[in-house]
């Protein structure tokens, strides 16, 4: 398969770029290994106040505009659609091959496939998810209002997390692995609030029995557990990057590299969006910089 432009990945700056192509009469195709395009807006579960124009509602809801705009526009979009590698570089034109081995080439291609939350990766934790590991106290305040909570994660979203709870009613402790991240306005509130803070300190296991009931951790006195009826999991995110990184560079952690142009270091591929960790990393920058990414994109291939 062969099309003038494949925009890979359906969150907001994929989408962003998808409009923008089809308005510009670029042959674009969006995919996205989602079976709804949105990226992390589904893991929103509150409402974005940055973006702008968008009264009320939550990610989902933003999600679900964004594929009636996509259906209007009538961009070619096909979901649950994985790509598995990128080849491109000098002398040679781009092409992605999906889950199952279908091809496609492309004059240009934009690597827009985000990021995805940061498990631990330790004994139970996938065992017990939704079973008294959840991933957001926003999503789950019902549920854990008024409990004993664990909240996992150093940064901004595991102590607004914590905040969230500790207004419910919650006795919440922050486990982090090193020192919080959180920004000074968090931090204090927190200590405010009496939400105890566990720095230094490593998550080995999740334990339960027909649901999760203490955390195994490692602190600066050794090895213990920690009971509570709920246990909430922040800690960060990683770039969706494994399938590209090949043909592209990338910093340490797996970010893709890009100019001010948001091209690429391989020639006719650019990026856009969580996947090149933009600061900060936000909606609105994100629908920004697939406009952008559009632009050299257009001036690439039609010279103007």
């Amino acid at each position: 398969m062969n099309v003038e432009l494949l925009v890979i990945g359906a969150g907001p700056a994929g989408v962003s770029a998808a409009l923008w192509a089809k308005a510009l009469e670029l042959d674009v195709l969006l995919l996205d290994g989602a079976p709804v395009p949105g990226g992390q807006l589904h893991a929103v579960h509150f409402h974005p106040q940055d973006v702008p124009g968008f009264e009320q509602g939550d990610g989902p809801a933003l999600a679900a505009a964004y594929a009636r705009q996509l259906a209007a526009a009538s961009v070619p979009l096909r979901t649950a659609c994985f790509a598995e590698t990128l080849e491109a570089g000098e002398g040679r034109t781009p092409r992605v091959t999906l889950a199952g081995g279908e091809a496609v080439e492309a004059r240009a291609v934009l690597v827009a496939s985000g990021v995805r939350r940061r498990r631990l990766e330790v004994p139970g934790e996938r065992e017990f998810e939704n079973k008294g590991v959840s991933f957001s106290a926003t999503r789950d305040r019902e549920q854990l209002a008024g409990r004993t909570v664990a909240v996992v994660g150093g940064g901004d979203a595991a102590f607004e997390n914590a905040l969230l709870l500790e207004q419910a009613g919650s006795r919440v402790t922050i486990v982090v692995r090193g020192v919080p991240r959180a920004r000074a306005e968090f931090r204090s509130r927190a200590a405010a609030a009496g939400i105890t803070v566990l720095p230094d300190t490593r998550v080995l296991a999740v334990l339960g029995d027909d649901r999760a009931r203490a955390l195994r951790i490692s602190g600066p006195g050794g090895e213990r557990e920690l009971a509570a009826e709920g246990f909430v999991i922040k800690a960060g995110v990683v770039p969706n990057s494994e399938w590209c990184r090949g043909s592209l560079a990338c910093d340490a952690e797996g970010y893709v590299v890009v100019d001010e142009r948001l091209a690429t270091t391989a020639p006719a591929v650019w990026a856009a969006g969580d996947i090149t960790r933009p600061q900060p990393p936000s909606i609105p920058v994100a629908i920004g910089q697939g406009a952008q990414a559009i632009a050299m994109i257009r001036a690439a291939l039609r010279g103007r």
